[in-house]
């Protein structure tokens, strides 16, 4: 039996459809440790006036504490692993980073962002035996392991409409202004477009719609399907691809983004992907009016899910 265990924080389901895949191979027992999921209860007052205390003159938060050591016993009581993959680890107590490599054969990080954007993940690296990442910049200047994300979920469910529909859902950051610019230069060409922009404080908008709750990926599902072409903004210093590439490969719809870097991918195609710079959007009519060509099935496999967990973990469907 080979045990595996992904440590990592809310991944808003990605690392669901990861895990299952995961426990669908034979003889393989995986295993999700959510810390997003790991509440400390504060005691009493004075437990938190202390722990305040900590914050300020310790720099140690109770709360991170907790969590380090729940994932920690977590991983001793279910015994030596032949993987442990950590998601973010520089959400763990360095202690716990450190301790975790007694309980695994192969000890792994994968790297969702940019370091430049978490500059403390540079000193977890020596810590793991492989540290994956998608940012070919930090692969090269850190001597890491490149890797994508990947393809979800496949489904090629077509929905019939008058006209072409264009997608994006995005949190409210350093994205924003992009994303405005985007919607007024869909209006200006009327073009049907949604673009929903999740914010905890309510806000209203002629351009895009805000929400103010997360939408699960099971909803964020029927939005995909029923777009025609997905939009995608990178964050400021992301090169890698996000899941919104890999949801236009899985569902088959055209993609409209600003990571310039997608031209270097062997899936790249002119017809199905637009690469934009919103300061000055171009993109030619034809580009709405053009059925989505196949990419072939041999190009696909190592971004599905099963050509990324034979790379990570050397584990082949059957």
């Amino acid at each position: 039996m080979r045990k595996i265990t992904i440590i990592a924080p809310e991944s808003f389901g990605y690392l669901d459809f990861l895990l299952k895949e995961l426990q669908s191979l034979p003889e393989t027992q995986a295993v999700f440790i959510n810390y997003s999921n790991i509440k400390y209860t504060y005691s009493s007052v004075f437990d938190k006036l202390l722990n305040l205390f900590r914050k300020l003159v310790l720099k140690k938060n109770i709360k991170d504490l907790y969590k380090s050591k729940v994932v920690l016993n977590t991983v001793k009581s279910n015994g030596v692993q032949d993987y442990i993959i950590v998601v973010r680890p520089d959400k763990l107590e360095l202690e716990t980073v450190i301790a975790l490599k007694a309980y695994a054969k192969n000890y792994y990080s994968f790297y969702f962002d940019a370091i430049s954007n978490f500059p403390e993940k540079s000193r977890l690296i020596p810590y793991f035996d492989t540290v994956f990442s998608y940012e070919k910049e930090d692969v090269e200047k850190y001597n890491l392991t490149f890797i994508t994300n990947f393809i979800y979920d496949f489904d090629s469910a077509k929905f019939k409409s008058s006209t072409c529909k264009i997608f994006n859902i995005s949190s409210y950051d350093e994205r924003f202004e992009s994303l405005e610019k985007m919607a007024s230069y869909f209006k200006s060409k009327e073009l049907d477009y949604t673009i929903l922009v999740r914010k905890e404080k309510a806000e209203t908008s002629s351009l895009v719609t805000f929400i103010q709750e997360y939408i699960p990926l099971t909803k964020v599902k029927e939005y995909l399907l029923e777009a025609d072409v997905l939009l995608d903004i990178q964050k400021e210093n992301q090169y890698g691809l996000s899941f919104r590439v890999f949801e236009s490969l899985g569902y088959k719809k055209k993609l409209i983004t600003t990571n310039a870097d997608i031209v270097h991918y062997d899936f790249y195609n002119p017809n199905n992907i637009a690469v934009v710079d919103v300061h000055n959007i171009q993109i030619p009519d034809a580009f709405f009016k053009t059925p989505y060509e196949e990419i072939p099935k041999d190009v696909l496999y190592k971004y599905t899910l099963a050509g990324w967990i034979e790379n990570v973990f050397n584990l082949k469907s059957v």
